[in-house]
């Protein structure tokens, strides 16, 4: 969608140009209607802008100005001035900025704005889709080395290597030539990477910016080789030839100390494993691969974001589901009388796991069996739904891969459900004021009016109005308000998504409106909170 900012001082015209114009069936999104050169400006900061439609007239900042700093953000901006006749001679410096056609405001007529408009979506579109070529050539040839790389290495360790002679060829095609030097393997693993694949929305995406970033520091340094083998684990292999003048494990060590920096710097926590040197053979190197792949224990306990060596990881044999009636105990005991030394108690569970060096694999399905146990008992006795469904659960625990991580989903957990506990001591237990929570909370991405949350429920919509206000304390309207207003709130803390896209996902599709609602309910724009956190 290409998006549109309308500028001018005279509502009317705002109103005329807003409603006379085809804008959706034109592929067009007006995404702001603004009174001021200001505020029009400000519109362009909060993100894309592609076709900007101004007065010249206007106070606080007039159209020559906004068009000069507008277009400085957003280069290629189309502008479309609306002049009267005694600004004429402001429209000629107009066009001497760059923009694309003035119309004069006595002779406006919807249908020649509608051509002006067409012609300048149809560049916008052609240069859009030459860009998006050149993007493609060029991931296609990243993409291509990078594949070629990860289908040799994933048959180096799942295959049998039949042809060594044809293997040793590939090998040197990627600039290990030298077979005397031994090889030391690595294996660079991103933490944590439910929460990355959510962030960059796509696995496939996450692998590409994984990827890029790894090649960038392995061609700056010009060392080492790296190999994607899957989403969560990328091998690089680095000549190690012997020699008395330095530490050659301690120069790789510094290599990948400047490569997890390079990811931190990203808000990506990322470790690294290394492995003894061995000669660089099909056979020695495909179980120096193998071993690294099957740490999964150790690296269940190593700290994220760290540099370790591969060593045999011995877990214990006792069974972690002899202590889980304590730790239900402990935690349902916590939820039910709301204790603040949650945080000590969580910790004290995790040492004892830390201590007992229980596989990771059952330490996940004790840790879901927990929460599930917990989460279904509340749902049914303490009449709440705070949106958590079992399924929801099952993929976060099972995906977890560090006991830091298992830490914090367990203090989050728990504080949530003491949270949720302390909140029914001053809400309605009433079944109508239950269900019209569960229809908001399942509809935050909606536009929600009070008529069809009543006509949902079976109920008068006055009646229902009424009774909202009396159990709740504030209106329906209110109360939606306030969680979409929480929810932007998080999204605009924990993800990178443009103000535009956060009001869409909440049903706003006026972001004027939505700023507007979000200053009033925190005091800041969106664009200055997610400053301040």
């Amino acid at each position: 969608m290409i998006n549109v900012i309308l500028a001018d001082d005279h509502f009317p015209v705002l109103e005329f140009l807003s409603k006379s114009i085809p804008w959706d069936d034109m592929g067009l999104k007006v995404v702001a209607q603004c009174a001021d050169g200001v505020e029009a400006l400000e519109q362009c900061r909060l993100g894309k802008t592609d076709i900007l439609i101004s007065d010249i007239g206007m106070p606080g900042m007039d159209g020559l100005q906004l068009i000069t700093e507008a277009k400085a953000m957003h280069p290629d901006l189309q502008v479309v001035i609306l002049s009267c006749h005694d600004e004429f001679q402001y429209a000629q410096r107009a066009l001497k900025l760059g923009v694309t056609d003035y119309i004069l405001k006595e002779s406006l007529q919807p249908e020649e704005l509608a051509d002006i408009l067409q012609r300048i979506k149809a560049e916008i579109d052609d240069r859009s889709a030459v860009r998006d070529q050149a993007m493609y050539l060029s991931r296609v040839v990243n993409q291509s080395g990078s594949a070629i790389k990860a289908g040799f290495i994933r048959n180096t360790i799942s295959n049998p290597i039949v042809n060594e002679h044809k293997w040793l060829s590939e090998w040197k095609e990627f600039g290990l030539t030298d077979l005397s030097t031994p090889i030391m393997a690595v294996m660079v693993y991103p933490n944590r990477y439910l929460s990355l694949t959510e962030r960059f929305e796509t696995e496939q995406l996450m692998m590409y910016a994984f990827d890029n970033v790894l090649n960038e520091v392995i061609d700056r340094n010009g060392y080492g080789v790296s190999f994607q083998y899957s989403a969560k684990h990328v091998f690089i292999l680095f000549p190690f030839p012997k020699t008395l003048k330095f530490s050659q494990y301690e120069l790789i060590r510094g290599y990948l100390a400047k490569l997890l920096s390079s990811f931190h710097t990203l808000g990506i926590s990322v470790s690294a494993v290394t492995n003894e040197a061995v000669a660089a053979t099909p056979y020695e190197l495909k179980k120096s691969l193998t071993s690294l792949l099957s740490a999964a224990d150790q690296r269940f306990y190593a700290p994220e974001g760290s540099i370790y060596k591969w060593v045999p990881f011995r877990t214990s044999n006792e069974d972690i589901f002899a202590c889980y009636q304590k730790a239900s105990d402990d935690f349902r005991k916590l939820i039910a009388v709301e204790s603040a030394d949650y945080r000590m108690v969580v910790r004290e569970w995790i040492q004892l796991l830390r201590d007992e060096r229980f596989p990771a694999e059952s330490v996940r399905a004790w840790l879901l069996k927990l929460v599930i146990d917990i989460e279904v008992k509340y749902k049914s006795l303490q009449y709440f739904d705070d949106g958590q469904s079992v399924q929801s659960l099952h993929t976060t625990v099972l995906n977890m891969e560090s006991l830091f991580e298992v830490e914090d989903f367990l203090q989050s957990f728990v504080e949530e459900k003491i949270r949720l506990a302390g909140s029914l001591k001053g809400e309605s237990r009433r079944r109508e004021i239950y269900e019209a929570k569960k229809y908001v909370a399942a509809r935050l991405h909606e536009k929600i009016s009070m008529e069809e949350a009543a006509l949902a429920l079976h109920m008068n919509a006055s009646h229902f109005s009424r009774m909202f206000k009396n159990e709740t304390g504030e209106t329906f309207i209110e109360y939606v308000t306030r969680l979409k207003m929480e929810k932007a709130r998080e999204m605009l803390g924990h993800t990178d998504k443009s103000v535009e896209r956060i009001g869409e996902s909440l049903g706003y599709d006026n972001t004027s409106y939505f700023i507007k609602l979000f200053k009033n309910y925190s005091g800041h724009s969106p664009k200055e909170y997610r400053l301040l956190r």
